[in-house]
């Protein structure tokens, strides 16, 4: 993630974000046409996106021979998904379609990292929580009261006029 301003900075969302953004792309461009088409099948598969996240994060920043997969050798740090509860995980159909449509934070049960486990039964069990929440009351406060009035007006700006800027950034699928 390399933010978590616009959407949630969770991983299951970002999935969710992806596979939307890149559908509704294609829908626009199909429409575009003329005749205009209809969609009916889909290019980018709930797999790819699984893959972009885990394996592509590390081919990504060219770390691929050492964290992204489970093998010998690298280092296996895992995030096990389970939630029992939940009417989302039955039937389990298609675990890639499940894990980017219907999974989310609440239902991550494990997670070792480094083969120190973090996460155990859906709780954090690594690090100091209620001493960093209580940091972040504190330095949450802090601001309020240094900010004054401004502190809600900062979280409810005025929309200026749209104004739309080039972007070099362009996301093409070949």
């Amino acid at each position: 993630m390399d933010t978590s301003v616009w959407f949630s900075a969770d991983l299951f969302s970002a999935m969710r974000a992806t596979v939307n953004a890149d559908r509704a792309l294609e829908h626009y461009h199909a429409h575009q046409l003329e005749p205009a088409e209809t969609v009916t099948h889909v290019k980018l598969r709930a797999e790819e996106v699984v893959h972009m996240a885990t394996r592509g994060g590390a081919l990504a920043i060219g770390k691929d021979h050492l964290i992204g997969s489970l093998e010998k050798g690298k280092l296996g740090d895992v995030v096990l998904l389970k939630n029992d509860a939940s009417a989302t995980w039955a039937p389990l159909i298609n675990p890639w379609g499940q894990i980017v449509y219907q999974a989310q934070r609440g239902d991550v049960h494990t997670v070792p990292v480094g083969g120190e486990i973090v996460k155990s039964e859906g709780v954090l069990v690594a690090g100091d929580l209620p001493g960093v929440k209580a940091k972040l009351e504190d330095t949450v406060s802090y601001l309020e009261r240094e900010v004054g009035d401004d502190w809600i007006a900062g979280q409810f700006p005025e929309i200026p006029e749209a104004e739309v800027l080039y972007n070099p950034y362009q996301y093409k699928k070949d």
